[in-house]
């Protein structure tokens, strides 16, 4: 069954978010309110505190599995949990033959690591979860959060607040880059997850107790690895460390699809700045044609052929039915006729202007490659993943002179910035000293 078209059994078509312009999943009313983050003195606050309130003590071993399908056992769930310090919650979906994700599961736990699997395709509302989510005070844990929270943003046009994503956390903990769930459940909750189950199709009724054991998996080691990570942020004081990521992955803006957008999600190479604007325009076109039919992009036009129409800009059916992947029908179909206007308006467009950047001194690949170093070093020094502190792309701006970037503001500054300023500008070398790489100012004459 198609995203956003209802649950078996349901009538009527799933209608548009007027936030987000998403159809809401299963076409119910979108939730009206939202309890925003705790705060105090403007900043968010209070998943320390939250994290040290809740019972101690690992989650059971045995888990007994639950699966929810009935409203009234779901407003009991959630009347519970909205008691409790934090909830943990996780989703299953299905997104490869549709744009729009089908949610298939929810998974959720409390603090004592008992797990619950709601059935979104089931024939219950679901509206006692989302004010769970968007109204009651609990933090909401997950882990790389930001698919699961898009889908709970396409339901309702709220993201559930306040939000701790343990993978960021992590970063910030000395886990590593991009951690998994498994490895960081296996190291902080000394559990090892199964991948059976892996590739399940989750859409698919009845659940077997193993997809059922591998679904809530992903929540019962939750609150550990929660405890754990808040335990250590407390301890080292470095919860601004996660506020700037916190406030992306709460922003609503992270999570609308806007199609003039489209094109930075499209693997494009590298285009002169004419036909990267023509790609632009044919990246928000079929961006609107796939929402519409609620299709996947690749769909409607491989991101191949996309480029290559920007690469030769066809006036004609004709011509563009040459394009390898475009074919004679659809050349001449509908999604031919709107490929051709985008191309006509990207030619017509005036090009954007080009952005200057600060000029320096440093302008070889050497410079970046220093700075590479330094991150690393800083990074080991601190037990933090460099990506926490600066991308490899910054490292370039940086090299070229930029400032205006997140790594020279706020704590990021205080623990890289400066240093990597003083390198870039001359005032400090590297050097190695005992296999460790020290810095050097320039004036001291050892």
């Amino acid at each position: 069954m198609p995203a956003g078209t209802g649950r078996p059994g349901r009538a009527g078509a799933a209608l548009p978010c007027g936030t987000c312009g998403s159809p809401g999943l299963g076409g119910r009313p979108h939730v009206s309110r939202q309890v925003g983050p705790h705060r105090h003195g403007g900043r968010v606050t209070g998943y320390g505190a939250h994290a040290l309130r809740a019972p101690s003590g690992q989650p059971r071993a045995a888990v007994r599995e639950s699966l929810i399908t009935e409203t009234a056992d779901l407003e009991r769930l959630c009347d519970r949990l909205a008691d409790e310090p934090f909830v943990c919650i996780d989703t299953e979906f299905l997104s490869g033959q549709t744009f729009w994700p089908k949610l298939c599961l929810v998974q959720v736990a409390g603090p004592d690591g008992h797990g619950h699997a709601v059935d979104a395709l089931a024939e219950l509302d679901l509206d006692p979860l989302y004010r769970l989510l968007n109204e009651a005070p609990p933090i909401k844990v997950f882990h790389a959060c930001r698919q699961d929270v898009g889908i709970f943003f396409l339901a309702t046009g709220f993201v559930p607040t306040p939000l701790f994503d343990t993978q960021v956390a992590a970063m910030a903990c000395g886990y590593g880059e991009a951690v998994s769930y498994a490895n960081l459940a296996h190291a902080i909750a000394d559990a090892t997850i199964s991948k059976a189950d892996r590739y399940t199709d989750w859409s698919r009724r009845p659940l077997s107790p193993a997809q059922l054991a591998y679904a809530l998996a992903d929540v019962t080691h939750l609150p550990a690895i929660y405890r754990k990570l808040a335990g250590q942020l407390n301890s080292t004081d470095r919860w601004e460390w996660l506020d700037e990521e916190m406030e992306t992955l709460t922003d609503p803006d992270s999570y609308r699809l806007q199609p003039e957008e489209a094109w930075r999600r499209t693997k494009l190479p590298p285009l002169p700045p004419r036909q990267q604007l023509i790609a632009q325009y044919l990246a928000a076109a079929r961006e609107e044609m796939a929402r519409k039919a609620d299709r996947p992009r690749r769909w409607i036009l491989s991101d191949e052929a996309l480029v290559q129409i920007a690469r030769t800009a066809p006036a004609s059916a004709g011509e563009l039915a040459e394009i390898r992947g475009v074919s004679d029908t659809v050349a001449r179909g509908r999604t031919g006729s709107r490929m051709l206007a985008a191309v006509r308006e990207g030619v017509a467009a005036p090009l954007p202007k080009a952005e200057g950047r600060p000029k320096s001194r440093h302008k070889s690949p050497a410079a970046a490659v220093l700075l590479r170093a330094l991150l690393r070093q800083v990074a080991a020094e601190h037990g933090i993943a460099s990506k926490l502190l600066a991308s490899t792309e910054e490292l370039d701006r940086m090299a070229a002179g930029d400032r205006d970037m997140p790594a020279f503001r706020g704590w990021r500054n205080r623990v890289f910035g400066q240093r990597a300023a003083a390198l870039c500008d001359g005032r400090i070398a590297l050097g190695v000293d005992g296999g460790k790489l020290r810095e050097i100012p320039v004036d001291d004459p050892g």
